[in-house]
């Protein structure tokens, strides 16, 4: 894995895209994320500056798009 964001735009497309995970699943979600790149070498802080300074904020609009929102 090079970065961090490929991490992230990879694990968003495997765990949201394709899962469906719904807006009340969001701290559930992001504690995965974090726990996944954590064994991928990735700390918070990488993830959340690959999202643009919130993960929390990227991965509650990705399971927006997600359900078409």
């Amino acid at each position: 894995m090079a970065n961090a964001a490929e991490f992230l735009a990879r694990w968003t497309v495997r765990y949201i895209n394709a899962e469906g995970r719904i807006p009340e699943e969001l701290e559930t979600t992001v504690a995965e994320c974090v726990e996944d790149a954590n064994e991928e070498g990735f700390s918070r802080e990488d993830l959340d500056q690959a999202a643009g300074g919130d993960l929390k904020a990227y991965i509650r609009e990705a399971i927006a798009k997600a359900q078409g929102k």
